[in-house]
């Protein structure tokens, strides 16, 4: 898991946008970290990010992947 994703608190019914964006800022984040940190499927995750964030949010596959905001 990311180091930096520490700094999110633990809340397994919905997820802290405005720590998520802050950790963002830092480092990288993925789906995966998400999902463990929250105790959520990824698709969930997934679907809570695109509620919240809508076209704003990108997500890439891969080594260097991860969420990305617009």
């Amino acid at each position: 898991m990311n180091t930096t994703m520490t700094a999110m608190k633990h809340n397994s019914t919905k997820i802290d946008f405005v720590a998520l964006e802050a950790v963002m800022k830092i480092g990288r984040v993925t789906l995966k970290d998400l999902a463990v940190q929250y105790g959520m499927k990824l698709d969930d995750v997934r679907n809570a990010l695109v509620g919240n964030y809508g076209s704003r949010v990108t997500f890439m596959r891969g080594r260097t992947g991860g969420i990305r905001l617009k």
